[in-house]
């Protein structure tokens, strides 16, 4: 009995042994393997934070560029209002410089047509009918030798004085209203001057002066004008001498415009 036992024991102890090294070995190998996990749980989570800097990173970026992009869009809007005004002022421009021009050639033709001499209409000999005499009349020849004294009487006032009259015409009043050109070395003053026909006496007779003035064509002889000769005025016929010789002189005067600082 006793050598049973002792083989028991000796068996027990064994056994024994044994499972402590089980156990031990078991347990090794659990602490490896958590160990193992843990490490790569622990490179996940700093991958994962990485990515999430990176993330973080563009986000502020993007936000950054689009904060900058904000103030180029409205720079751009406001450029392209800025454009779309010049560019309608330029097409007004454009459109008032045309028609300054156009005036301004209407003027020219019509002082060039008052300056040139008038010359002697070619009747068709179809529709010249033979005289039955050879005498001229009197009254015919004595008008066309008034007719081409009063026009040289015209032509030497027109160069003396730079006063060229364009034509005369009737205004509903009744009125004699007269064309005028005045040039002179600052310009061309273009104006109409209205005589009354109403008057009691010659003295009374009343003139009015209208300037036909244009801010594109005459803009330089706006600012040498003075401000007088820029408005509608009227005046009595004994103050007409006086009225043209400051219209001649505003034309005529050297004037020089002070720059401003």
């Amino acid at each position: 009995m006793r050598r049973k036992v002792g083989d028991l024991t000796r068996k027990l102890e064994a056994m024994t042994a044994k499972y402590e090294t089980l156990k031990e070995a078991a347990s090794s190998g659990k602490e490896s393997h958590f160990d193992q996990l843990k490490k790569r749980t622990d490179q996940i989570a700093k991958d994962q934070d990485a990515v999430i800097k990176a993330l973080r990173q563009q986000l502020t970026d993007s936000q950054s560029r689009t904060s900058d992009l904000s103030p180029l869009q409205k720079e751009l809007a406001s450029t392209s209002k800025e454009s779309a005004r010049l560019a309608a002022e330029n097409k007004k421009l454009v459109a008032s410089l045309t028609a300054a021009q156009n005036e301004n050639k209407n003027l020219s033709s019509k002082l060039a047509a008052a300056r040139q001499p008038e010359q002697t209409k070619t009747v068709p000999g179809s529709a010249v009918k033979p005289r039955t005499t050879g005498v001229v009349l009197p009254g015919n020849a004595e008008a066309a030798k008034e007719a081409t004294l009063a026009k040289q009487k015209v032509d030497l006032y027109s160069d003396l004085t730079n006063l060229v009259i364009l034509g005369i015409k009737k205004s509903e009043d009744d009125e004699d209203v007269y064309d005028c050109l005045q040039t002179g070395r600052n310009g061309t003053l273009h104006f109409h001057l209205t005589v009354s026909t109403n008057a009691q006496s010659y003295e009374d007779t009343e003139f009015i002066y209208q300037p036909l003035l244009n801010e594109q064509r005459d803009k330089e002889l706006l600012d040498l004008l003075p401000d007088y000769l820029t408005e509608e005025i009227c005046f009595p016929r004994l103050q007409a001498a006086k009225f043209y010789c400051k219209v001649v002189d505003s034309m005529s005067k050297k004037v020089v415009l002070e720059e401003e600082e």
